[in-house]
C-alpha cells in the first residue's frame, strides 16, 4: 500500500488521500519531509542523532544537553524492536513494554513529559500487533524517534524484516537511540563479548552515521579495552567509549557529554 504526505507533513494510507496530496515514495526521492519542531540548517532539514546508554532523558545531566534538540511540540515514536528472542508474542511484549504492565513502558513514556510533551503525543510500534503500514505511518508522523536497548542485532533483523530500514535511515527529525539502540544508528558496529554475545563481532547498521564507532556502557574492562584496539586496527577509525554518565550529539559534528574517552 502507498503512503501519502499532506501540506501539514501527516502521512496517511492511500484510501484517506485526496487528490492534492504527494505520494511519500515520490516526495522522498525529491525534496524531504519537514516539521516545524526539526532544526534548518542552510534551508534543508537535516538529522539529529543522541547517543545514550539510558533511556532516562529527564535526568538533569542529559536534560540539560539535549533540552534544545526537544519541545513541547515534538510528536515521539518509541520503535523498541530490541528485545530477545524469549520474547515470542504480543503477551510477552505487553510484559515489557504495554501501559500499565510493561517493565520498560514508563522509563521510555515518562522521561517526555519534562519537555512538556504529554501522552497523546507519544506512539509506541508494537512488533507483534501493527501492519508494516501502520509501523511506517507512526514513524513518519513523529520528530523525536526513540531507539530503545537491548539485542542491536536482533533490532536490525526485525527492521529489516519489517522493511523499514530506509525510513529510519532518512529520518529526518530527532533520532534518540540507548545502548542497542544507539549502537545500530552507526553504517558498522561491534559487539564486545559479554554475558549476552561470548563472541566479538561486526554488525550491519542502519547507516546513519559513519567514520566511527562506540563502545557503550564503557568501564576501561579488559575485554572492552580489546575490542577497541581491535576496531582501531582493523578499521582504522576512532571509537568512542561511552560511559553510564556519558552521551553523543551528531549535529553537523559531534558533541560529547558527560563522561567519555575517545581512542584514535
Amino acid at each position: 500500500m502507498k503512503l501519502y504526505i499532506d501540506q501539514k507533513n501527516n502521512v496517511v494510507t492511500m484510501h484517506e488521500a485526496t487528490n492534492e496530496m504527494k505520494c511519500f515514495e515520490e516526495f522522498e526521492n525529491s525534496k524531504p519531509y519537514t516539521y516545524d519542531t526539526v532544526k534548518e540548517v542552510e534551508n534543508c532539514i537535516h538529522p539529529v542523532h543522541i547517543l545514550l546508554n539510558t533511556s532516562m532523558i529527564d535526568e538533569k545531566w542529559i536534560y540539560m544537553n539535549v533540552k534544545k534538540y526537544i519541545s513541547k511540540q515534538d510528536r515521539v515514536c518509541i520503535l523498541p524492536f530490541s528485545f530477545y528472542d524469549d520474547t515470542k508474542n504480543e503477551a510477552d511484549w505487553n510484559k515489557q513494554y504495554a501501559p500499565g504492565q510493561g517493565i520498560w513502558y514508563r522509563s521510555n513514556q515518562d522521561v517526555f513529559y519534562k519537555y512538556g510533551i504529554c501522552d497523546e503525543q507519544i506512539v509506541w510500534v508494537n512488533y507483534f500487533k501493527d501492519t508494516v503500514d501502520e509501523m511506517k505511518m507512526k514513524i513518519l508522523n513523529s520528530s523525536i524517534l526513540m531507539l530503545t536497548g537491548g539485542a542491536p542485532d536482533l533490532m536490525m533483523k526485525r527492521i529489516k524484516e519489517k522493511k523499514l530500514k530506509k525510513i529510519i535511515k532518512n529520518y529526518k527529525g530527532v533520532m534518540i537511540g540507548y545502548s542497542a539502540g544507539a549502537m545500530i544508528q552507526l553504517d558498522s558496529y561491534h559487539i564486545s563479548p559479554d554475558e549476552d554475545y561470548p563472541d566479538f563481532s561486526y554488525q550491519t547498521g542502519l547507516g546513519c552515521l559513519s567514520g566511527f564507532d562506540i563502545e557503550p556502557h564503557f568501564r576501561r574492562s579488559k575485554i572492552q579495552m580489546e575490542s577497541i584496539e581491535k576496531v582501531k586496527e582493523e578499521k582504522g577509525i576512532s571509537v568512542y567509549g561511552i560511559y553510564e554518565d556519558g552521551g553523543m550529539i551528531v549535529d553537523q559534528g559531534i558533541t560529547c557529554f558527560g563522561k567519555i574517552d575517545l581512542f584514535q
